[in-house]
């Protein structure tokens, strides 16, 4: 329970800028925790134990999973309705070419004909089930957030946590009865709406409730102040970069992230620069995170370990904040003004 309260106290984290305060969301890693390697330890299946104890190990508040039933009922984790894109055969490892549809295999053929996709051989293990992979949230002390619209799913859940764990669904109808035995987090997937329509649906749920949504045009600073000044979680799932970034300033609360991170605690290392500048590190990271804060105002760009790049802009003086997780490289920021004028960056790197 201690672990769940310091947790969510992370949502109230904030960064003081010039007289404000930056508040950051609470971090979700999407599937997990995974990573995808030519080769070694970190290529991570998504929706995989391993990705659950990698995020656990990066500082992740939680993580989001994807309940599918078997033919025969069994709650198993994985995204898609196929196998296809994620699995392989266990016989020989080999591609699965034609269309197999999880709900057309029993969990025996699931369990004995498949294992999960990786170049790494020991992680090339089967599927987990819901029972196993909260199991592993519960070791590892990190809350799952169950995107499911298997109703028993929720039941089990709240068996092994009681009420510290998120529910979250675009199947609206499965919510109130979610309500009716459990005090957790429940979040509306949306896909349109202003905040004052989306109110009343929250307000016919209960208790802590919110919304998510992939439609980053609806999170506009006015969107997220009206749900969070009623009381109500806003999450952003899965935006892109430097959608993310935009998000974080309007307001959200959580963000639902393949990449994000914003990590607390001291970091190993950091740089900073009065206006646009570079910097690389010359010793690699294993398993680490890059924070950077730029004051700015007008329009930057900014590349965050080569692969994650940002143009931003602000109307007015004000920081943005970047986090990006990252595997064996070693770090670099770049920051240069397109058209306006970079105050200060700092940079910090973590290692895991």
């Amino acid at each position: 329970m201690k672990r769940f309260l310091m947790i969510l106290v992370t949502l109230a984290m904030a960064v003081s800028c010039c007289g404000q305060r930056v508040a950051m969301p609470t971090m979700f890693a999407h599937r997990g925790c995974w990573s995808k390697a030519e080769s070694g330890e970190f290529d991570i299946p998504e929706n995989s134990i391993a990705a659950v104890a990698m995020a656990a190990r990066m500082g992740y508040a939680g993580i989001e999973c994807d309940v599918r039933l078997t033919k025969d009922g069994k709650m198993v984790i994985l995204h898609d309705k196929k196998i296809n894109r994620t699995l392989r055969r266990a016989s020989d490892y080999s591609k699965v070419e034609e269309p197999v549809y999880i709900a057309d295999l029993t969990f025996e053929q699931v369990r004995n004909e498949y294992v999960m996709e990786s170049t790494n051989p020991q992680l090339r293990v089967p599927i987990p089930t819901l029972e196993e992979l909260l199991a592993e949230c519960k070791r590892v002390g990190i809350i799952p957030m169950l995107h499911s619209s298997v109703p028993q799913s929720y039941r089990v859940a709240q068996e092994m946590f009681g009420d510290e764990w998120i529910c979250f669904t675009a199947d609206y109808e499965l919510l109130p009865p979610v309500r009716e035995f459990s005090n957790c987090l429940i979040l509306y997937s949306i896909d349109k709406g202003t905040a004052e329509e989306v109110i009343p649906y929250l307000e016919k749920i209960g208790g802590k409730c919110g919304v998510s949504s992939m439609k980053y045009r609806l999170y506009t600073p006015e969107f997220c102040k009206t749900l969070t000044a009623a009381g109500y979680q806003v999450q952003a799932s899965i935006f892109k970069s430097p959608r993310e970034v935009v998000a974080q300033r309007n307001g959200i609360t959580y963000q639902l992230s393949d990449f994000s991170i914003m990590p607390s605690g001291k970091p190993y290392d950091k740089w900073s620069s009065k206006g646009e500048g570079s910097h690389e590190w010359s010793e690699g990271v294993e398993c680490g995170a890059t924070v950077v804060e730029i004051d700015y105002c007008g329009t930057i760009e900014v590349v965050v370990n080569g692969n994650r790049r940002y143009t931003l802009t602000r109307e007015t003086a004000g920081r943005d904040i970047i986090g990006n997780r990252h595997f064996n490289i070693a770090p670099k920021v770049a920051v240069r003004q397109v058209d306006g004028t970079i105050s200060r960056v700092r940079a910090k790197v973590y290692k895991y």
